[in-house]
């Protein structure tokens, strides 16, 4: 259930320190989405509605009010595109060093004889967290070919609480500029 909750709150969650939520594009320039109107899901070997169906909700009703927000409406048959996503989790390091100057000291080039002052030293800390990537795709329904892909990462919480209220800021994130308006 872990790693269902965590690739989920990929889209949301926030560790103190570690990195910022991460937001990528890319879409077929010659794609009309202006003609794109309706949609519906297509299940993918790599959600979480088998492991963690709460996240998977959270983010399928996150994503629907995105698109419908945009103008489209999800249909049960003949849709413009199919919508997919793929969800994966790692575990991430950072190395916070902090280093302790010596403090004070003289020596050639300041003024007489040899010089002295305090060593400096440095502490290395590793810290491990989980960085959860949402992958959500837009197919077209007709061609059969990827349209859209927006890909979503950030670290994972342990908090699902504090994960679910900001799934709807990710997908905002997610849908931002959509749909694209050409190079």
């Amino acid at each position: 259930m872990r790693i269902g909750i965590a690739v989920a709150t990929a889209l949301v969650s926030v560790v103190t320190g570690c990195s910022s939520m991460s937001v990528n594009h890319d879409y077929d320039r010659q794609a009309d989405f202006a003609s794109y109107s309706t949609y519906q899901w297509r299940d993918s070997d790599a959600n979480v509605k088998d492991t963690d169906p709460l996240a998977h909700d959270r983010f399928i009703n996150a994503v629907n009010g995105q698109l419908r927000t945009h103008g489209m409406s999800e249909v049960t048959s003949s849709p413009d595109v199919f919508v997919t996503y793929n969800a994966e989790e790692s575990e991430e390091m950072s190395l916070d060093t902090t280093y302790m100057g010596g403090g004070w000291g003289y020596g050639p080039g300041w003024g007489w004889g040899r010089g002295y002052g305090a060593m400096g030293s440095s502490t290395t800390s590793v810290r491990k967290y989980n960085v959860g990537t949402v992958v959500l795709d837009m197919w077209d329904a007709k061609e059969k070919r990827l349209v859209w892909r927006g890909v979503v990462s950030d670290a994972v919480s342990d908090n699902p609480q504090n994960n679910a209220k900001k799934i709807t800021k990710a997908a905002q994130q997610l849908f931002k500029g959509f749909p694209p308006k050409g190079d």
